[in-house]
C-alpha cells in the first residue's frame, strides 16, 4: 500500500512539474515574440494602404514592409456592430504572430464587449495562445489551428490586390506601364489616407 501511494506521490509529482516547466516555456515564447512584435510595428507607419470586398464588406488594409525583411498585415472592418481586426506578422517569411479581435462596437458608441486571440507559430505549427473575453474560443468546436486558414486566405487575397493595381495602371496606359503614374496615383492614395483616415 505505500510502495503504491509512493508511486502515485512520484507520478502526480513529475506531472505536475512537466505542467510547469510547459507553462514557462510557453510565457518566455510569448514574451520574446511579444516583445519583437512590438519593436517591429513601432518601425510601420499606420495608415490605409488598400481596401476590399472579397468577403462581402468593406475591409482596410494596411501592409508594413519593414527594412529588416519583416512584414506586418493588419486588416480592420466593422459591420453589423461589430469591429473585426487581423494582424499577422512574419518574420524571414514565415509567420510567427497572428492576433485575431472582435468587438462589440455599435455604430457611435465605444466597445461595449471585447474577445481577442493572439497565436504564436513555429514552422507552420501552433505553439502557444492567449485568449481574454467572451468569443470563438469558448466554442467547444472551435479549433485554433483555423488561424492557418486565415492567414493563407489573406495572402491569396493579397495577390489579388496587387494584380489588380497594376492591371488597372497597365490599361490606364493603353497597353503599357507608365511607372510615373503608378508612382503618382500612389503617392496622391497615401495623402489622401493621412488627411481623411480616422482610427478607431
Amino acid at each position: 500500500m505505500k510502495i503504491a501511494l509512493l508511486t502515485l506521490t512520484l507520478t502526480l509529482g513529475i506531472f505536475n512539474c512537466n505542467a510547469q516547466n510547459q507553462r514557462e516555456m510557453e510565457e518566455k515564447i510569448r514574451s520574446n515574440i511579444n516583445a519583437e512584435f512590438k519593436q517591429n510595428s513601432s518601425n510601420c507607419s499606420y495608415g490605409i494602404d488598400a481596401v476590399s470586398d472579397f468577403n462581402d464588406k468593406v475591409e482596410f488594409w494596411n501592409i508594413c514592409n519593414l527594412k529588416n525583411g519583416n512584414r506586418i498585415i493588419t486588416i480592420e472592418s466593422h459591420e453589423k456592430e461589430r469591429y473585426y481586426q487581423e494582424i499577422y506578422f512574419e518574420k524571414n517569411g514565415e509567420l510567427v504572430y497572428a492576433k485575431e479581435t472582435e468587438n462589440y462596437m455599435p455604430k457611435n458608441h465605444f466597445t461595449q464587449m471585447s474577445w481577442n486571440c493572439e497565436f504564436y507559430t513555429e514552422n507552420g505549427e501552433l505553439i502557444a495562445l492567449m485568449s481574454l473575453g467572451h468569443g470563438k474560443t469558448e466554442d467547444e468546436k472551435w479549433n485554433p489551428d483555423v488561424i492557418f486558414e486565415m492567414y493563407k486566405n489573406r495572402l491569396t487575397e493579397l495577390k489579388r490586390i496587387k494584380k489588380q493595381l497594376f492591371t488597372t495602371m497597365y490599361k490606364s496606359n493603353h497597353g503599357g506601364f507608365d511607372y510615373f503614374h503608378i508612382y503618382s496615383e500612389l503617392l496622391k492614395s497615401v495623402l489622401n489616407q493621412k488627411l481623411t483616415h480616422i482610427h478607431p
